[in-house]
């Protein structure tokens, strides 16, 4: 009920709106939801809003008016979005009252009475939705995880397939049922366009064709048709469920498989998506991402929403020098949407798009108070390095000790060293800055075992970016070498946060580094085998610490357990001192870690000798003739690594082809003298009397920097080769 009070024509003023809210029988309620009174003229354009709260009174400020005008006044559930539309206010379960406003009158009350039913469905209705923004890039080959920080992120409801499938012309659902019937081709290609149906003349080929992310979003349809996938009871009934569907197809009409779609929409998502992408969709929330790309967003499903929501996602971020840049909005809609999305559930979404920017990665480490977490060399954690790993004790030795391992890999690849640039990256717990006055690490190296360490002193920086003027900066944060009364080579463990704004990504390799070993320079090939790496701790003042006794409590260096540090999630740890790692190397009271590298920068050697028929080697013009088939040839190469850190391959093409039964590969150990030996007819074909031959030889090292395997150690070599029938003397050439 709306009451005004009349008074002078006003036909510049204002028009007060008050609003009271009566919340029946919330009085001993545990929870009321908060609510919001909204005024919206006859054609839907939000006017004003405040918040209200139960029992109370808001007042609304609405535009000066010239003439009467028909208002809709709503109270409903707090939607959290800046302009909010009238049909989506009331899908969520809005309360609405027409009012009249006539510019006559200068004050309006209207009085809201919503009962139980009602306002408790605010609080039951509403979708929590949470996620992770995140830009997969690529460092020396490596795909790696960084989160998008202060991105705007836009969610979206999608129409449910229960309600686009009714829309789809007869004539589409025959052409689907007819695909699913096996009646029609599969197409390939492009994605089909929304116009003249049917679009043909399609290629045949593969069913579905999608992107990158929509493949995998899809990948339960390739689940339904196996039952040795994770989870065989459900696979089993997917496959069940999907085979009824497609005997349906064959023996059903359009009209009646209509029905069928909608019963069954979950299980043909896939093929709607690839043929009838289009969809519409509403804006239902918006969220900021954190520093770790996350967000977390609210909106209100609707009374009366019998539907688990389908949710799209779009992200856009504020780049210097161009303004709002729209980063993440995969297309089509319908093959990137979360169909029945469960509400609270996580959700991941990467972008690729080369504007977006990211801050360092900021996964929860599970370890002990005041941790010390030496994670990785590069990006190659210390689990899979002998020595500092719990999974591989059992197998080390001293003779692969500091040696690291792959997960999953050939084991011709187990047992590699390290060369080049060691970039060791290490995190720390927060409350050594804030709470035990640790304000400094020094990373050190020595050869072998046993003497002194040298501190190691190469440049090491962090980058934070801030808005400056409406535009993003980015500055580097110097970490050391520095000097603090009178103690050299010392890098300060980064603070929480830069001086402004938030860490920042721009050089992943850099901005992971907390200390660099130049092995080339520091461990050269003459001097291969084990080295140590120690880092110690000290104060504010430059003092070593007592990592087992600093202001009453204890410091714990820890180790991942994770085999991979390049994704997102929890890295799990174990206490470096059940290790052997934390000792105390030099007599001083106080502990160390220390870990062992096995360090190798030698380069490969590849040779091919010359090739010989039954002893005799190739004339000059690297000739071999023949007399009869069955002669042997010998072909000598050398794939040599000093060490054996290496592998090889030897193949033989005769013209163009490839000669796969000649082709050898292993391991480099020197002195790495092989020889293929064959014959003739093997080598030659019934064809090809004379033949000529390319001999091909490559040695691969195995060493890596953490990052990449170091190729330019690599060796390779080729040799020509021909094979021609003896002309003997008196015979026609």
């Amino acid at each position: 009920m709306a009451r005004g009070r009349e008074s002078k024509p006003l036909p510049k003023g204002r028009v007060e709106l008050t609003v009271k809210l009566d919340l029946l029988e919330s009085k001993d309620a545990k929870e009321i939801p908060k609510s919001v009174a909204y005024a919206y003229s006859a054609g839907g354009k939000l006017l004003a809003s405040e918040s209200i709260a139960a029992g109370k009174s808001a007042k609304l400020t609405l535009p000066a008016l010239e003439e009467a005008q028909a208002i809709n006044v709503v109270v409903g559930p707090e939607a959290g979005e800046k302009s909010v539309k009238l049909p989506d206010l009331m899908r969520r379960g809005g309360e609405l009252r027409h009012v009249r406003i006539d510019p006559t009158v200068r004050e309006v009350a209207v009085d809201f009475h919503v009962i139980p039913d009602k306002w408790r469905c605010w609080l039951l209705s509403i979708c929590f939705v949470k996620g992770t923004l995140l830009k997969r890039q690529e460092v020396d080959g490596i795909l790696v995880d960084f989160p998008v920080c202060n991105a705007t992120v836009e969610v979206y409801e999608v129409d449910p397939l229960w309600l686009v499938i009714p829309r789809l012309p007869l004539d589409r659902i025959e052409w689907l049922r007819e695909l699913l019937a096996g009646i029609r081709v599969p197409p390939v290609g492009p994605w089909p366009p929304i116009g003249p149906w049917p679009p043909e003349p399609w290629p045949p080929g593969p069913l579905l064709d999608l992107p990158g992310e929509a493949q995998m979003r899809m990948a339960g349809m390739a689940a339904m048709e196996k039952s040795d996938v994770p989870g065989a009871g459900e696979a089993s009934r997917s496959v069940s469920a999907i085979e009824n569907v497609r005997s349906l197809a064959m023996n059903t009409d359009a009209i009646a498989f209509r029905s069928v779609l909608i019963e069954n929409a979950k299980l043909v998502a896939p093929y709607l998506c690839r043929y009838f992408p289009w969809v519409t969709k509403q804006k239902v929330a918006e969220a900021v991402t954190d520093e770790c790309g996350r967000f977390q967003a609210a909106f209100f499903r609707g009374c009366a929403n019998p539907d688990t929501p389908d949710l799209y996602f779009k992200a856009t971020q504020q780049i210097s020098g161009i303004g709002d840049v729209t980063i993440y909005e995969p297309k089509p809609v319908a093959c990137h949407t979360h169909w029945n999305y469960q509400c609270g559930s996580e959700v991941t979404l990467y972008t690729s798009n080369p504007l977006a920017r990211t801050c360092s990665p900021c996964a929860p480490v599970d370890g002990p108070d005041n941790w010390v977490l030496v994670m990785a060399i590069g990006n190659l954690p210390l689990s899979r390095i002998r020595g500092t790993s719990t999974t591989a004790q059992p197998t080390t030795n001293a003779g692969n000790l500091g040696l690291n391992f792959g997960i999953g890999e050939s084991p011709t690849f187990d047992g590699r060293p390290f060369g080049g640039l060691l970039r060791l990256r290490m995190e720390f717990d927060n409350s050594l800055r804030e709470h035990l006055g640790v304000r400094y690490y020094r990373v050190s190296y020595r050869k072998g075992t046993t003497g002194s360490f040298a501190a190691l002193n190469g440049e090491v920086h962090r980058h934070y970016i801030y808005d400056s003027g409406g535009l993003p900066v980015i500055e580097g944060y110097p970490l050391g070498p520095k000097v603090i009364n009178g103690v050299p080579d010392l890098f300060e463990i980064p603070p929480a946060l830069p001086p402004h704004g938030q860490w920042s990504v721009p050089d992943a390799k850099e901005d992971l580094t907390s200390a660099k070993f130049s092995t080339v320079a520091l461990a050269p090939a003459a001097e291969h085998g084990k080295y140590q790496l120690k880092v110690d701790l000290f104060d504010i003042n430059g003092n070593l610490v007592n990592i087992d006794a600093i202001a009453g409590q204890q410091i714990r260096y820890v180790v991942p357990v994770n085999e991979d540090v390049s994704t997102p999630g929890t890295i799990n740890t174990d206490d470096a001192s059940s290790l052997g790692l934390v000792v105390d190397d030099d007599a001083d009271g106080k502990e160390s870690f220390i870990m062992t590298v096995h360090v190798d920068n030698n380069h490969c050697t590849a040779d091919i000798g010359t090739p010989t028929l039954n002893g005799a080697a190739a004339n000059d013009c690297g000739v071999l003739e023949y007399m009869s088939g069955s002669q042997n040839v010998d072909l000598p190469y050398q794939a040599q690594h000093p060490n054996g850190f290496a592998t090889y391959t030897f193949s033989i093409k005769r013209g163009a082809n490839t000669l796969p039964a000649l082709t050898q590969s292993g391991t480099a150990v020197p002195p790495g003298n092989f020889v293929e030996s064959t014959t003739v007819g093997d080598l030659l074909s019934a064809d090809c009397p004379i033949a000529g031959f390319s001999e091909h030889l490559y040695v691969w090292a195995m060493a890596t920097d953490g990052w990449v395997r170091l190729s330019g150690y690599d060796a390779s070599n080729h040799r020509g080769l021909a094979l021609a029938p003896r002309i003997m003397p008196g015979s026609t050439p």
